[in-house]
């Protein structure tokens, strides 16, 4: 059984009780599953046309995705680490980040950039660790960027956030 809970535009997410998760669909992106205990993390004021937030707290965990029109400019280090820092101080206020790894890998059948490294929020007296993946999919660039507040690296938390990541089915 699905219920529709949020819809905005090109957004839209759904509830599956039976699964116990929560389905996001992006128009001319795909769609994401989410499990149980996440929500979209939306503050007000904010624009969210073209990013999508979910946390889930104890330990946090926080998935972003955002997407734009692809420039030849767009998968660089440089405009990524950018983009992403404006992200985070827009969305998440306050978080520095430090880029441990940088490198291309396979996501999906896509060449993409893969970014990690430790953020911290000095407001908010929190830190942790991130992994962002970037890459062109219809002519958008698309950022799915996945963060908590634990500092291992392959415990339970980022593994959780990394199967959220794999769930996505393009269109």
């Amino acid at each position: 059984m699905s219920v529709s809970t949020f819809s905005v535009m090109m957004i839209s997410i759904s509830l599956d009780l039976a699964n116990k998760q929560k389905k996001a669909h992006i128009e001319f992106i795909g769609s994401l599953s989410f499990p149980s205990g996440y929500f979209a993390h939306l503050l007000p004021g904010l624009d969210y046309t073209t990013f999508l937030p979910f946390i889930r707290l104890k330990p946090n965990r926080l998935f972003f995705i955002y997407w734009q029109p692809y420039t030849e400019k767009s998968l660089t280090l440089e405009y990524l680490t950018d983009l992403r820092s404006r992200l985070v101080h827009k969305y998440y206020i306050g978080d520095i980040m430090k880029v441990n790894e940088y490198y291309i890998m396979d996501f999906k059948d896509k060449e993409n950039q893969f970014i990690s490294g430790t953020w911290n929020n000095v407001k908010e007296g929190m830190r942790g660790i991130f992994e962002l993946i970037a890459f062109k999919h219809n002519d958008f660039l698309l950022l799915l960027d996945i963060s908590t507040t634990e500092k291992d690296s392959k415990g339970k938390t980022m593994q959780e956030l990394r199967n959220i990541r794999s769930s996505l089915e393009l269109e």
